[in-house]
């Protein structure tokens, strides 16, 4: 081949060379930019999807679990239908629950009290050595979260409800001790999936663009690659942009369900207390619902969900006439509060008042059905404003007052006291350390013939408190479970002991179902005599009710003993109708019977009544020789106090 020849062929070949190049070079370029950025941008979307999922999971948790524990030993039925009304019974916004019974896993671990995606599963047992389709045990691994931590994520495959598909799943589970269940709620990661996919189509339609863009900037001129290149970058900077703003969208939607009440569209619990570190106002009224569980129990929570809707309203339109500026929100179930701005105490004491009497003064209308209003107001000021209406409200409670101001509380010592003794009641529930303390029980000869377990909490560091808790448990209202702990470990205790086992029953273990079925359970399984103590005080106030809890249980093999008797609300003829089995003569008789010839008059008395009916004697407080001598030679059948015994854990027994 000549020198022309080759001059052309070589002219010829350069501008194609370089045209192939160009391409071959520009979509060399375009790939790995789109690479480069895909991976980046994928893993931007992953993070930021997951982590919002994360949150979004232990919101729904936090909120079931918060209803679940209002429930006070809930059964699976009574759980179902709190996660049913909370919303939560539904494939694409769901919670599952677990009744534990082995928290270190087995065969048989827990049993599945809700699970809306695989009702069948509903009341069966579960095993922990279930695995997913890469043999993960995603259960046992839950379990090693829980005993760590009491919470955690785990990811796992798992079949996805109607369908064949098994896809990749991120649960959130919390075990809450006390009702020794687990929460968890999970969400299917093919959406994920869905979501990259979605932006990579997006990434292959303008690289098929890209590639026409530079065929044919190719054959005008190599140079304008490069332009097309910026182009094309910008447009996948756009498209990613889009899919940010989704995200961020769908990340202000979950905030706005963490600051807002779903039900009243006032500002939540959880935007108050932000506000409250903000000081976004100078003074915090607190309104509370009386009688609010009333509504729920008889109307139900359909009704019930509208009366606080319409409440709410009722707020709104207050709000309205009034001059000062507030900010409202709905703190708990049936409680509500005002921040208001600019007001001293006169000022807000006056507006107390005011709003007392303009909720009181109107009704509810309800499915033509009207509700009077009844409700408690109180308020307090910085700092703490939060803390301060609460125990503005315990006092305002126990004074039996509509509305009470902070400052007005007199021994706000005892208050205090209580909040103490409130949190400490918790751990104390939540570690199990109420503990029965066994206190003998002798006769003549001072022979142990029973034991009378009496409630006592050890804490952490060891110390023993007596049983003066008991009243700001109730005043708390965590008096059920405290009780419910006590009545397992007393039976427990009597299971194993040969001799007869005393326990104290109060008029709000009678009145409470779950505790009457627990101690049904227990005493139809113990196949052996035990005896329960019930306090005759001003408590008695329904002695059809207590008639009906003792003919009942005396079926069962319970002995009944009506304790403290002859302490100032002895009513003879029901005592008579109830025919206990033992009288417990009142502490404060047996003490002075040696330098009181009233009480030894009364003693002689009770025990003339006590000998025509068949009914045995215990005198408690028996602290000395001298007590003890006059109360047997007067005929007394049973003696308890120190000269005999102090309590004493059942663990040295």
């Amino acid at each position: 081949m000549d020198t022309e020849k080759k001059l052309i062929l070589f002219i010829i070949l350069i501008p194609v060379v370089i045209a192939i190049s160009g391409i071959l070079g520009g979509v060399v370029v375009v790939t790995a930019t789109k690479n480069m950025i895909s991976t980046q941008n994928n893993k931007f979307i992953t993070q930021t999807e997951i982590s919002l999922q994360k949150q979004k999971l232990k919101t729904i948790v936090e909120i079931a679990l918060n209803e679940i524990k209002e429930l006070k030993n809930p059964s699976q039925e009574q759980i179902q239908k709190t996660i049913k009304r909370l919303g939560l019974y539904r494939k694409d916004n769901y919670v599952f629950v677990y009744k534990i019974l082995n928290i270190n896993g087995g065969d048989k671990f827990a049993i599945m009290y809700v699970n809306p995606n695989k009702k069948e599963l509903q009341g069966k047992f579960l095993s922990s050595n279930k695995k997913d389709i890469k043999g993960f045990a995603f259960r046992d691994k839950m379990l090693e979260l829980i005993r760590a931590k009491k919470e955690g994520f785990v990811e796992y495959y798992y079949k996805k409800p109607n369908s064949s598909i098994i896809v990749k799943k991120l649960s959130y589970f919390k075990y809450y001790k006390p009702l020794k269940i687990i929460v968890a709620s999970g969400v299917y990661l093919d959406s994920l999936a869905l979501l990259q996919a979605e932006y990579k189509a997006h990434l292959e339609q303008i690289d098929s663009k890209i590639i026409r863009y530079f065929i044919f900037v190719n054959v005008v001129f190599v140079v304008l690659v490069l332009i097309f290149v910026s182009i094309v970058a910008y447009k996948i900077e756009k498209e990613f942009y889009k899919f940010r703003k989704t995200i961020a969208r769908g990340e202000k939607k979950l905030k706005y369900k963490l600051y807002i009440d779903e039900l009243t569209n006032l500002k939540s619990r959880k935007a108050l207390v932000e506000d409250v570190e903000k000081k976004k106002f100078d003074c915090l009224i607190l309104v509370d619902i009386d009688n609010f569980k009333n509504i729920n129990q008889f109307f139900g929570s359909q009704i019930g969900d509208l009366y606080l809707q319409k409440f709410a309203g009722l707020l709104r339109k207050f709000k309205k006439h009034i001059k000062k500026s507030t900010i409202l929100y709905r703190v708990g179930s049936d409680e509500f509060a005002l921040g208001v701005l600019n007001s001293d105490f006169e000022q807000t004491k006056k507006l107390v008042l005011e709003l007392h009497k303009f909720i009181t003064s109107n009704q509810l209308v309800i499915e033509d059905e009207k509700f009077d209003i009844d409700a408690t107001v109180v308020a307090g000021d910085f700092p703490n404003p939060l803390k301060k209406t609460l125990l503005a409200l315990s006092e305002a409670q126990e004074q039996k007052v509509s509305t009470l101001m902070y400052n007005e509380i007199k021994n706000k010592e005892k208050e205090e006291k209580f909040f103490k003794l409130r949190k400490l009641l918790k751990i104390a529930i939540e570690k199990s350390q109420i503990t029965p303390f066994a206190q003998p029980i002798v006769d003549k000869s001072q022979k142990i013939i029973k034991y009378e377990l009496l409630m006592r909490i050890i804490t952490d560091d060891g110390e023993i408190i007596p049983p003066y808790f008991l009243e700001y448990a109730k005043k708390a209202k965590l008096y059920p479970k405290i009780s419910s702990i006590m009545i397992d470990k007393c039976f427990e205790f009597a299971k194993k002991t040969d001799i007869l086992c005393s326990i104290n029953i109060d008029m709000q273990d009678i009145t409470n179902q779950k505790t009457v079925e627990k101690l049904r359970s227990w005493t139809k399984n113990l196949n052996k005599p035990i005896v329960f103590e019930i306090l005759e005080s001003e408590s008695f106030l329904d002695y059809k009710i207590l008639d009906n809890f003792v003919e009942e249980f005396k079926q069962y093999g319970v002995l009944f003993a009506i304790d403290d008797f002859g302490s100032g609300f002895s009513n003879y003829k029901e005592i008579i109708n109830l025919k206990p089995h033992y009288l417990k003569i009142d502490g404060s008789l047996v003490k002075d019977i040696n330098n009181s010839r009233n009480s030894t008059i009364i003693i002689q008395n009770i025990l003339i009544l006590t000998k025509m009916l068949g009914i045995k004697t215990v005198a408690e407080f028996v602290e000395n020789k001298e007590i003890f001598q006059k109360l047997k030679a007067i005929g007394i059948d049973e003696f308890q106090g120190y000269y005999f015994s102090k309590p004493i854990p059942i663990s040295s027994l």
